[in-house]
């Protein structure tokens, strides 16, 4: 596959992701890496493999030292670390798996560890807790808690590992509702929020960090067209789209400071797209502006052009303390005209839907 065309699925991948909320979620396009080494571990031994054979395996590398690590080792380097921001891509098989991995190999080290997740919302949170706590089914944790579409296949298992070891689970982020009305009228509209309401999102967001901002920006460029609207309009929705995304990185960050006030001894793993922790922008710079004593890591992805001959060009070693290595993803469209179709589609579809704050 060719970077050309890889970069071309990295994109459309990532707006279709930021067009899952109404264009309000960019959690971030794919990057394109060549690969390294991995090594698995069988009977105890530790064997090296080339390469990246499936969509299942990931390989570790130390941003820093450009070492390559296996979990256990990756595990060891963060054992004394308060804060570790893992990031995804939602869609890859990989990143659920290494989140797993990881999750269960700090658990070894330190049980006294919470997992926070973009995944799912403040006012889900009481059935968050019952799930754990076996006073409801896991349909119940599905529908009543806004689950995303893919949890069953993403995220069960990390439920899962959690429930049966006595993790908390944080829901961290902010109301999918508050996002999309706040993407189509501006942050404002918050004020409209009954006092019950208030807490399951930040009430104030911080719009000064110009690195962020031009990335974010950039990236909504991505989709082109402006789907029939004037430069005016264009600017105000990016606007209101930009304090949509900030929303829910302020929400988030909030949501982990606050349980690591509550449990100070405690690790936090937080799970959200790339695009929130890459670069220690989005959630990462968020937190640091309001607790910068928090020691944090981030982890983040990098897909693969030759599956075969990984490198991380200098640009992309700055993206996480820690890097993980895929393989890229199918294409979704081969036809240029069926790709902007369907794009138009989820847009038309994700415009259409109303701010309703009041249910």
């Amino acid at each position: 596959m060719s970077v050309k065309i890889l970069k071309k699925q990295s994109v459309y991948v990532a707006i279709g992701l930021l067009l899952t909320s109404f264009l309000l979620t960019a959690c971030g396009p794919l990057r394109h890496v060549s690969s390294a080494f991995n090594k698995k571990e069988k009977n105890g031994e530790s064997l090296a493999v080339t390469g990246l054979t499936d969509l299942y395996q990931y390989q570790i590398l130390d941003s820093q030292t450009q070492k390559r690590l296996t979990v256990a080792e990756l595990a060891n380097d963060l054992s004394k670390t308060q804060l570790i921001f893992f990031g995804e891509y939602h869609s890859h098989q990989a990143s659920h798996k290494f989140q797993l991995d990881l999750l269960q190999a700090l658990y070894q080290k330190n049980p006294q560890i919470i997992l926070s997740m973009e995944q799912f919302t403040r006012d889900a949170q009481p059935i968050v807790d019952g799930y754990l706590a076996d006073r409801y089914g896991e349909e119940t944790l599905i529908e009543d808690g806004d689950a995303w579409p893919i949890y069953q296949g993403a995220y069960r298992p990390l439920m899962e590992f959690a429930k049966e070891h006595d993790i908390p689970v944080i829901a961290a982020n902010a109301p999918a509702m508050f996002v999309r009305c706040v993407g189509k009228k501006g942050f404002e509209v918050l004020q409209q929020l009954t006092d019950d309401k208030k807490n399951w999102s930040a009430q104030k967001v911080d719009f000064n960090n110009q690195k962020y901002r031009d990335k974010f920006m950039s990236f909504l460029k991505e989709s082109g067209d402006k789907h029939g609207q004037s430069n005016e309009q264009m600017s105000k929705r990016m606007k209101n789209i930009y304090a949509a995304q900030l929303l829910r990185d302020t929400t988030m960050a909030e949501s982990i400071v606050n349980v690591l006030v509550q449990y100070p001894e405690h690790q936090v793993v937080h799970l959200n797209g790339a695009f929130h922790s890459d670069g220690r922008l989005g959630t990462v710079a968020v937190l640091e502006q309001i607790n910068a004593k928090i020691s944090t890591k981030v982890i983040s992805p990098l897909m693969v052009e030759n599956p075969q001959d990984p490198k991380a060009s200098d640009e992309e070693l700055k993206q996480g303390d820690y890097l993980y290595f895929v393989r890229a993803l199918p294409e979704r469209y081969l036809d240029k005209d069926k790709e902007n179709a369907a794009t138009y589609k989820l847009i038309k579809k994700r415009m259409a839907k109303k701010c309703d704050l009041e249910n």
